[in-house]
């Protein structure tokens, strides 16, 4: 049998597998990967699609004046909901979000509680005394997991980093001091990613923060650039996807700039694309998608703020290369509402709101 005929031989053998096998193999393939595998025939196209997993997009949720309530926006139906908070969380602030979970406390307080607003299930963490307010907080996962961290830093004099971490089923933060130059913070810029706390201060250092090791480390490597460091309206967001970390920087009504942190290299590699990612972010928490429904923009970066007269968010398009809507009129950076957050709704959300 000829080479050409082998070739051939193999060719139909894929294209005849059965749609059981072909959904088997595509249910391996990275996203990118089955949507091009979906254009070779009717076949593939039928198995790429069978184990294709659309993402639901976050919602948006902001306090608005009463402070007894919270108010859900979904991105996606455009539409708005209203919740009552419960009585004891009444005029807390938000710090951090992930797992469709919030980390709060009282303003000027370090009572902090992780609540979550959709099951109204609140956690309360021990006792935590912090002269002058935390710099950076986050957490890894929800606490239902027993792989939950939280995670807050804090310098108390010139050159120490102070770090506190608390779990469930502790009764305690555990402390840790270490010498570091690093805290000069301005937004509370932290990404859990492959088990690591990645933080970025003013000067745009990155550190990382291991709680399985208790170890922290600032990263030697050059900082991303920007569009105008001196100017007061520029915007700075960090988030994570699959183990990879992004930073988008913003400036006025600029093109935003993507940079992905790449610790083998030691560089911050700037890209033009984010391919089959969209982007969430908030001055607070950033969420990333890597397929959403239709009815929202794939490649962009969705800012919290919504526009005046507008019924949705205010979208970049690295496709396009233009803002949805075009003339927003908005600055980013620092005008971004510290009220507005971006939260991972539960599959039956709509059921609960």
């Amino acid at each position: 049998m000829s080479v050409e005929n082998n070739e051939g031989s193999s060719k139909n053998m894929w294209k005849d597998l059965p749609l059981e096998l072909l959904s088997s193999v595509m249910a391996y393939l990275e996203i990118k990967d089955n949507v091009r595998a979906s254009v070779v025939c009717k076949s593939w196209y039928e198995a790429a699609v069978t184990v294709r997993v659309i993402d639901q997009p976050p919602w948006l949720m902001y306090f608005p004046k009463t402070k007894n309530t919270c108010e859900f926006y979904d991105p996606l139906g455009c539409k708005k909901y209203t919740m009552e908070l419960p009585k004891s969380l009444a005029g807390s602030i938000v710090h951090y979000s992930t797992d469709g979970w919030l980390l709060m406390s009282k303003e000027d307080s370090s009572d902090f509680v992780l609540f979550n607003p959709f099951t109204m299930d609140v956690v309360v963490l021990p006792f935590l005394q912090l002269w002058n307010y935390y710099q950076l907080v986050g957490f890894s996962c929800a606490p239902t997991s027993s792989d939950c961290v939280v995670f807050i830093i804090k310098d108390y004099d010139p050159g120490h980093v102070t770090i506190r971490t608390w779990s469930p089923g502790q009764t305690m933060w555990t402390s840790m001091q270490v010498e570091s130059q690093f805290l000069d913070t301005e937004h509370n810029n932290v990404v859990f990613s492959n088990g690591v706390f990645y933080c970025l201060n003013r000067r745009n250092l990155v550190a990382g923060f291991d709680p399985s090791l208790s170890t922290w480390n600032v990263f030697d490597l050059p900082p991303p650039r920007c569009l105008d460091e001196k100017s007061w309206n520029q915007g700075k967001f960090m988030v994570g996807y699959k183990g990879d970390i992004f930073v988008i920087r913003t400036y006025e009504h600029k093109d935003p700039l993507v940079f992905k942190l790449d610790l083998t290299r030691g560089i911050w590699e700037q890209k033009d694309t984010l391919g089959s990612l969209s982007i969430f972010v908030s001055s607070k928490s950033c969420e990333s998608r890597t397929y959403v429904n239709e009815g929202m923009l794939r490649n962009s970066v969705y800012f919290p703020k919504l526009c005046y007269n507008e019924k949705r968010c205010v979208a970049y398009s690295f496709d396009e290369g233009r803002y949805h809507p075009l003339e927003h009129n908005l600055d980013w950076g620092y005008q971004l509402s510290s009220d507005n957050i971006w939260i991972e709704p539960p599959k039956n959300a709509f059921e609960l709101v």
